[in-house]
């Protein structure tokens, strides 16, 4: 039923959508991005233990958000063609536009609202909590692991950490839901848990979870002892049920500026294009996050 309510969220979506797909194809207005430039300078990122261009990084970023903007809209043939494209067609696309496309998206989440947001995904989000009891049933207690390493010239482990709690704790919404395309909702709850609504690796469908960085006892993703520094936690839904987990780990290195391996634990019954491509978000949210960090820096 076409309620009053969710008529206007669906136009704000729609309106929302048409400004950020104009801003991905280069006729939106130049806005500046707030988390740094096109492509991150100083970073080095390592996926599956190899170093990619960071050009690849911020390339994937833009794919995505061609999906993101059918899916605000309401476009699922448009998510589809989006996923095919990003999944597996990997188009060459300039980047030049990224930054007024990280603004543009900003905006439209802005222009929708957190209610309406949740409103727009509310039967994907179902879909996609039954697809994860199912592969978290099929897995049988086992895990896989999404891995990505960045580098940086600059900065230190434990500045970048600070500030990555910092933002946690003061609930920096911008921050945390303007660094990656597929995020939709990260916001910090009055007990400290986070929750999370993105779609996560190569899923066709956004999730909603929600990580205790408080509490790292249940957390099945190993350490790396030759990474000291450490934000962990269990990911699960709603009523607690565990889905998953993540373990990002920090070190100096000996020349100066610091290293982060990020590591994310899926069901193993999943596919390994899942894995995979949740490298390229790790590569993306956090290549974003180290960046503004790095702004910080003098």
């Amino acid at each position: 039923m076409l309620t009053r309510r969710n008529f206007m969220t669906r136009a704000a979506g729609a309106t929302a959508a048409a400004g950020l797909a104009a801003a991905c194809l280069g006729s939106g207005p130049a806005f500046a991005s707030p988390l740094g430039q096109s492509a991150q300078a100083g970073l080095r990122t390592f996926i599956d233990g190899a170093l990619v261009d960071q050009a690849a990084v911020v390339e994937w970023e833009k794919r995505r958000f061609s999906v993101v903007a059918a899916r605000l809209r309401q476009d699922y043939v448009g998510v589809l063609t989006g996923e095919l494209d990003s999944l597996l067609t990997r188009l060459e696309n300039a980047v030049d536009d990224v930054p007024a496309a990280r603004v543009a998206l900003a905006q439209a989440r802005l222009s929708i609202g957190e209610a309406g947001i949740r409103e727009l995904l509310a039967a994907e989000l179902v879909a996609s909590e039954t697809a994860a009891r199912a592969g978290i049933a099929a897995s049988d207690g086992r895990w896989q692991y999404a891995i990505t390493e960045i580098a940086s010239d600059r900065g230190t482990a434990q500045g970048f950490l600070d500030w990555f709690d910092r933002a946690r704790l003061t609930d920096d919404r911008p921050v945390w839901t303007d660094a990656c395309p597929d995020h939709y909702l990260i916001a910090t709850l009055p007990d400290g848990r986070q929750e999370v609504i993105e779609v996560t690796g190569g899923a066709m469908l956004p999730s909603q979870f929600f990580v205790d960085y408080t509490d790292v006892t249940g957390v099945m993703v190993p350490a790396d002892p030759a990474y000291p520094l450490t934000a962990a936690g269990v990911a699960s839904l709603a009523d607690g049920f565990v889905i998953g987990g993540v373990r990002h780990q920090f070190r100096d290195e000996p020349g100066g500026g610091f290293r982060a391996q990020l590591k994310v634990a899926f069901p193993a019954a999943l596919p390994g294009l899942y894995i995979a491509e949740h490298r390229w978000h790790l590569a993306c949210e956090f290549g974003n996050w180290i960046t503004a960090y790095l702004r910080t820096v003098q």
